[in-house]
This record gives C-alpha cells, sequence and structure tokens, in this order.
C-alpha cells in the first residue's frame, strides 16, 4: 500500500462559490504489478497561464536525487511549474518547497537495460525504458492529476529546464486547448522527440489515455520511451508542432546555456554543472519570442 504524507494535486470537479474546484479527498485503486491505493487531495491550479504540471522520474541513490534535491532547494526546474511530481521506485522524502513536502510517488518499476541501434530491434543507444514511463504515466493518468491543467511536461532530472519560458512560447499559447505534442529535436531532417524535456497538451494525453491500449500493442520492447511516445501519438493522429527550438540537447543540438531562446539545456549530471547552466542562463538577456509554427495535424 501507499503510505505517507498525501500528495496535493488538481482535479476539476465541484466547483465552490468562486468557480474553483473544491478542495476534497478521494481514494484510487491503480493496478500496474501491484495494487498501489493513493489518498489524493486535490485543489485548482494556481500561478501564472497557461498551467503547466511537470514531472520527473528519479532513481533513488542516483544523481537525480542529489540534482531534484537542489532543484527544490531552489524552486527550479519542474518546481516552478503550476504543479509537479516526482516518480521513484521507493517512497522518499525529497525536501520542502513553500509549506509542502515533497515526496516521490511510489511507481514499482524493473531495472532496465541499454539499447544499442539496431540491434534486436532496437532504435535507441540509451536505456530500453519505456516500461517505467508505460507505468508512470499510468499512475498520473489514473490518479486524476492531469486533466485541470493546459500542458503536461515531463522533464528529465538533468535537464536544466524554465518552465517561464515555456509558457511564453507562442507555440504553446496559441495551442491551449488543442490534441498536439511537441517534437523538439530537428537533427535528423524531421521533427523528432527526444527525451530531455517532452511537452503535450493535456487533451493529447486524453487521447492517450482513452486508447492507450492500441499504444501498448506497438512493438516497444526495443524502443525508448520518447520513440513509444511519438510513435503512439503518431497512431492516435494527435497534431504536431514544431518545438525543435525549444531544447538545447547535446545528443541533437547543443546550445550554449546563455542562449535564452532555449526553454531547456540537456544533459547537466551533478548540481555544480546543473546551477551554473541555471545561473548562465538566468543572468542572460532575454530572447525575444518565437512565432506559432505548425508542422503537421
Amino acid at each position: 500500500s501507499f503510505d505517507g504524507s498525501p500528495m496535493y494535486v488538481p482535479r476539476m470537479g465541484e466547483r465552490g462559490s468562486n468557480g474553483l474546484p473544491r478542495r476534497f479527498t478521494t481514494t484510487i485503486t491503480q493496478t500496474v504489478t501491484t495494487t498501489v491505493t493513493t489518498t489524493t487531495t486535490t485543489s485548482a491550479p494556481h500561478g501564472e497561464w497557461p498551467f503547466l504540471f511537470c514531472w520527473s522520474h528519479m532513481m533513488v541513490g542516483s544523481y537525480e536525487e542529489e540534482l531534484i534535491k537542489f532543484q527544490i532547494k531552489h524552486n527550479a526546474s519542474i518546481f516552478a511549474c503550476n504543479g509537479y511530481a516526482v516518480i521513484s521506485t521507493e517512497r522518499k522524502r525529497l525536501g520542502q518547497l513553500g509549506d509542502q513536502e515533497v515526496y516521490t510517488w511510489f511507481n514499482p518499476a524493473q531495472t532496465v537495460g541499454m539499447g544499442k541501434y539496431g540491434v534486436n530491434g532496437a532504435t535507441t543507444d540509451s536505456y530500453l525504458n519505456t516500461q517505467t514511463f508505460l507505468q508512470a504515466w499510468d499512475t498520473l493518468m489514473q490518479a486524476d492529476v492531469l486533466w485541470p491543467y493546459h500542458f503536461v511536461v515531463k522533464a528529465d532530472p538533468d535537464a536544466v529546464f524554465f518552465p517561464d519560458r515555456l509558457r511564453q512560447r507562442g507555440q504553446v499559447r496559441g495551442s491551449v486547448g488543442q490534441a498536439v505534442y511537441f517534437p523538439n529535436c530537428g537533427k535528423w531532417g524531421k521533427p523528432l522527440l527526444y527525451g530531455s524535456v517532452e511537452v503535450f497538451s493535456v487533451q493529447a494525453i486524453g487521447v492517450y489515455q482513452a486508447r492507450v491500449a492500441d499504444c501498448k500493442r506497438l512493438p516497444w520492447g526495443g524502443w525508448g520511451e520518447d520513440f513509444y511516445m511519438q510513435e503512439c501519438l503518431k497512431l492516435l493522429h494527435v497534431g504536431i508542432i514544431n518545438g525543435v527550438d525549444f531544447l538545447g540537447d547535446a545528443s541533437c543540438h547543443a546550445a550554449g546555456c546563455g542562449d535564452t531562446h532555449k526553454v531547456a539545456y540537456h544533459p547537466f549530471k551533478d548540481a555544480g554543472s546543473w546551477f551554473s547552466c541555471w545561473g548562465q542562463s538566468n543572468a542572460a538577456p532575454a530572447a525575444p519570442l518565437g512565432s506559432m509554427t505548425w508542422v503537421a495535424k
């Protein structure tokens, strides 16, 4: 069973006299590889528009845990979004953000290996982590955490991510309410979804939830989670908006941390380099906002 402090998450539901959802508690039973019962206290999103729910998957005891704790301390990365979650294979307290204690959400998962592109159907040289993220997405959807938001962002812990910049992008503000996602790497002649920072409208995730069984029938065994989501949303005819100017990623097109055209930079796998990039980017002059660009529908 799920033991620990409640998770504070927003959800559309009963509304008070101010028109905002009332705060209430519900118990949800979900089945992944075991049954996990979660008590969830919900409230309306607050803060800057459009509303972002951001989450990371973290390996306990690794450099990822160090980075997540650092981000909490500095109210940075996913913790600067309107809502957030850290999913892990262990239940653990990570720190305190304002008056809320931050705990991981428990998600049982198996240890995953590395792929080698072209070998045994692998489409990546990175981790074959689709099963881990299938379970994470199931957890988020079944907890009813996502639906009051406009966009859902999955960010790797080693990505230096600026949610305020994402909110200001024309592509994002102009697509509120549409079922779309944002491929973020143009290295191979067409926009591809790279996993360091993935941006989906909540409507796109709603389409995914409705037809997740179709996606789980895809031959994803040799895939990384980003390729799985890309192929799944292609299957479901979810709209594509060009996000290749969002990301400076060494595995696609790198960018200096002073290039504030970017929403995120990757990878920075220790707190010192992560903080250096974050500080350099914060101090750099703000870039003009990009225009909205459609690639496909």
